[in-house]
């Protein structure tokens, strides 16, 4: 019979009580091909009778305590045999597991030998890397183990190889330095290795002692490698005094700069006299820059959080900038005589509650006579745009060519009333697209937008045809909505449209963000989209409209997007789910319909 038994050693915790002890010798097979085993007479070491012995406490003298000390002895020989048996498997067991691991060796080097990854070419093999490394090798720091143009390297003879000798991969870093986390720096390495090529890095310093910073130390090497600069960015509390002044002191020339951040420190303004000759996109946070002469290679600007003098000197050494973004502007200064011009095509705005002074001061202080975009919106939920900051919009326009062809407008205004609407509508007759949104605290506050998009000398025709489909409107009841029903709301009643006016001639693109008022949207959708009239391309299909005037008076809307300006709870989604399938119709003829929240 062979069985399992458990042995104390002399170290075990517990009751040897637990243990079952043999009744007969225990063989185990050793060796399957000779028969070697080992037989353990374990049932004759009286293990109940010293069991007993122990529990009434009963001490051996004379020839029985030497019974006990020959048992004790015979037991140590027991335990010898198994621990000699033990220590020739545990060697032979080591031995089993090292050539397990090498043929687990063989079997990746056999698997990497048919892996599908060896039929591609090195220059494909590299283009593959340069999309994993970019701008995820961090450089500084404890851990240094997941940094993929390192970790690449590792891999492989070959792919060591195609590593260590491509520039590329060694390109493009960033570091952060903060003195208790500093141990490794790895820029000289890859500076070194990534020479030729032009050098992309981001810099994000959280020291506040600028004399101890390791990025000072780091920009003291990058500057020395100024001709490779391409795609620049630096955040830390200290911009000037590290990188801004010695850049000046050394006379470092930027000829492959291509786009430039600087964000962090006090909201100063320093000077900026390197050449650029490729700078096209730049982007600065609090503090200012004096460019000091024209950059005429400057096409996109982002300024965050900047004065607003600041902003408008950055804006006039830029005479060719087509991409203008100013968020959060603040301060306000005397207007300049004469007012700056800018060039832009795109113009996007957002202003907070402390900043529409500000906003305002750069609307009145800037032309933009190329202006065809602007998206204008407010940065914070809470914050209510008074209405000047809009009559400033509108000023701007007016002393401005109205080439305005879209338009983004998401603000927390109280309310725009018709006249106020149809003022500013006034000064965009080329617009074709048009976003107008509501807050999701807001009710109502851009009825008056919707309303005036309704076109002229259609109104009956409009509700006859809803009477008559119905569009599934029937569905959507005054008990729908969990919140309320803002088709009950009489605002939009009152608001007055003057007879024969057409806002917007030329709108084919629609996008709101608000809670729908049904009836009103599919109101103005079949005011401007009426296939039926609209005869189609010859050679094609009856669905692919051509931008026609209607009645002389506006073209054919293309596109309709609609979000909920908040998750919808219960009914409000069965509400928008009914809202939805009543615009089916309007997709089936060819309209771009979207609805979701």
């Amino acid at each position: 019979m062979i069985s399992t038994v458990a042995i104390p050693s002399d170290d075990l915790d517990g009751s040897v009580a637990h243990y079952t002890w043999p009744h007969e010798c225990i063989s185990m097979d050793l060796c399957v091909k000779c028969g070697d085993s080992l037989e353990l007479n374990l049932h004759q070491l009286r293990f109940s009778e010293s069991l007993s012995c122990v529990r009434t406490g009963y001490y051996p003298f004379g020839s029985e305590r030497a019974a006990y000390d020959k048992l004790l002895r015979d037991t140590q020989i027991e335990l010898d045999r198994c621990q000699k048996e033990i220590d020739r498997l545990e060697i032979l067991c080591n031995k089993f597991i090292a050539s397990k691991q090498l043929l687990q060796a063989n079997k990746r080097l056999i698997h990497s030998i048919l892996s599908p990854i060896n039929k591609l070419p090195l220059d494909l093999l590299g283009n593959i890397f340069e999309h994993v490394c970019y701008d995820r090798n961090h450089i500084s720091g404890f851990n240094l183990s997941n940094v993929p143009t390192l970790k690449l390297s590792r891999v492989c003879h070959r792919w060591r190889s195609l590593v260590s000798s491509t520039p590329t991969l060694w390109s493009t870093f960033r570091f952060g330095e903060k003195e208790y986390t500093r141990r490794h720096n790895l820029l000289p390495l890859f500076l070194k290795r990534s020479h030729p090529c032009p050098i992309d890095f981001q810099v994000d310093d959280g020291n506040t002692h600028e004399s101890t910073s390791q990025s000072s130390k780091n920009m003291s090497t990058l500057l020395l490698h100024s001709d490779r600069w391409r795609h620049v960015e630096i955040r830390s509390q200290f911009p000037s005094a590290y990188l801004l002044q010695p850049l000046i002191e050394t006379g470092a020339q930027l000829p492959s700069l291509k786009s430039l951040t600087l964000g962090g420190g006090d909201r100063g303004v320093s000077d900026f006299p390197a050449p650029c000759a490729n700078l096209k996109l730049l982007t600065l946070s609090q503090r200012g820059l004096n460019l000091q002469f024209p950059r005429p290679t400057i096409t996109h600007l982002v300024l965050n959080d900047m004065s607003c003098e600041s902003a408008l000197g950055v804006i006039s050494h830029c005479p060719n900038v087509q991409d203008v973004v100013l968020h959060e502007p603040n301060g306000h200064f005397d207007l300049p005589t004469p007012a700056y011009k800018c060039n832009a095509n795109k113009l996007e705005l957002s202003t907070s509650y402390h900043g529409q002074r500000a906003i305002s001061i750069i609307l009145q202080g800037i032309h933009f006579d190329q202006l065809t975009s602007l998206n204008f919106r407010d940065a914070e939920s809470n914050v209510q745009v008074d209405w000047y900051v809009i009559e400033n919009l509108c000023l701007m326009l007016e002393r401005s060519p109205t080439n305005l062809t879209s338009l983004s407008l998401c603000l927390h205004v109280e309310s725009f009333s018709i006249k106020r609407v149809l003022h500013v509508f006034s000064f965009m007759p080329l617009l074709t697209e048009l976003e107008v949104g509501e807050r999701r605290n807001q009710k109502g506050s851009i009825y008056p937008i919707l309303k005036s998009l309704i076109a002229p000398h259609t109104s009956e025709a409009v509700m006859g045809e809803m009477d008559e489909d119905g569009d599934g409107l029937e569905e959507l009841s005054d008990d729908e909505e969990d919140e309320v029903d803002l088709d009950k709301d009489d605002r939009e009643n009152d608001i007055e449209i003057p007879e024969g006016v057409c806002s917007l001639p030329n709108l084919t693109k629609l996008c709101v963000i608000i809670r729908p008022r049904p009836k009103l949207l599919v109101k103005l959708l079949r005011s401007r989209w009426r296939p039926s009239l609209l005869p189609p391309k010859s050679g094609q299909k009856s669905n692919q409209l051509e931008v026609v005037p209607d009645h002389g008076q506006c073209v054919c809307l293309r596109s309709f997007h609609l979000m909920y300006p908040c998750p919808p709870r219960n009914k409000a989604a069965l509400r928008l789910i009914v809202f939805k399938r009543s615009l089916e119709s309007f997709k089936n003829d060819g309209m771009d319909v979207e609805v979701k929240w």
